[in-house]
């Protein structure tokens, strides 16, 4: 049986941002992806507008993400880039259970901030691995430039799209 995606995930979609994951999942060799925006849910909360690869029950249960809570959500509070060696046994609380369904043991989550003001998070760009896997600085620092790029794409079509 199929679950279908929420109301919220589909409203928020954005197709442009979902092309853009893709290929920057492949860049690095992961497998699956996501990407949250600032200013689509309430205060401190963020809205997921592209997965890749990751299935229906976890897009609608991160469709609306708060501060604080799983990887993404830390990362937004947090204000840093938050890596998880393997998602499937973390046991720091960090990594939300019910998102193991998707597969991933390396997990990264990076906040994209506002190049005017470096203090407000506009993204969070999840990226997971199919292995378990140490994150260096300098593979964080990478995978944290190119994150960045989102932004040219969420700037070109600043309004979701309106359902399936």
């Amino acid at each position: 049986m199929s679950i279908p995606l929420n109301d919220t995930v589909l409203r928020n979609a954005r197709p442009d941002i979902a092309a853009w994951l893709a290929a920057f999942v492949e860049r690095h060799g992961g497998f699956v992806g996501s990407v949250h925006l600032a200013g689509l849910a309430g205060e401190g909360e963020i809205a997921l507008v592209a997965a890749h690869n990751l299935p229906p029950a976890v897009q609608n249960g991160t469709s609306v993400i708060p501060f604080g809570k799983g990887m993404a959500g830390t990362a937004a509070h947090r204000r840093e880039a938050v890596a998880v060696d393997d998602f499937q046994n973390d046991t720091t609380g960090v990594a939300v259970k019910a998102g193991r369904v998707a597969g991933s043991r390396g997990s990264l989550t990076l906040p994209v901030f506002d190049p005017d003001d470096d203090t407000w998070v506009l993204a969070v760009v999840g990226l997971g691995f199919d292995e378990v896997r140490a994150f260096t600085d300098d593979e964080i620092e990478a995978f944290n430039k190119d994150a960045a790029t989102v932004l040219e794409v969420r700037h070109r079509g600043s309004e979701p799209s309106e359902g399936a």
